[in-house]
């Protein structure tokens, strides 16, 4: 006898967020790791440590809550930096 198709199903859960549910953490995170590559590897960019000292600035500043909203200057440079390093 076969067992139903409803017993081997089950109800996944939904994946969590890396930073308990802030977006702009979690796309700042993988701009910190994009430029901890981007130094590791083989190719060299034009960029120095400040970029990496920006973005870690920023992440500690969302999860601390001292720098909401996060300006359109800080923005822009962020922007700025995702271009190089993608």
């Amino acid at each position: 006898m076969k067992p139903s198709k409803t017993a081997y199903t089950t109800k996944k859960k939904p994946a969590k967020r890396k930073d308990g549910g802030n977006p702009m953490v979690d796309k700042l995170l993988q701009l910190k790791y994009r430029i901890n590559d981007a130094y590791r590897g083989d190719t060299v960019i034009d960029g120095n440590k400040s970029d990496k000292d920006f973005v870690i600035g920023l992440i500690n500043n969302i999860r601390n809550g001292t720098n909401l909203p996060v300006s359109r200057i800080q923005l822009e440079e962020c922007n700025k930096i995702w271009k190089r390093y993608a």
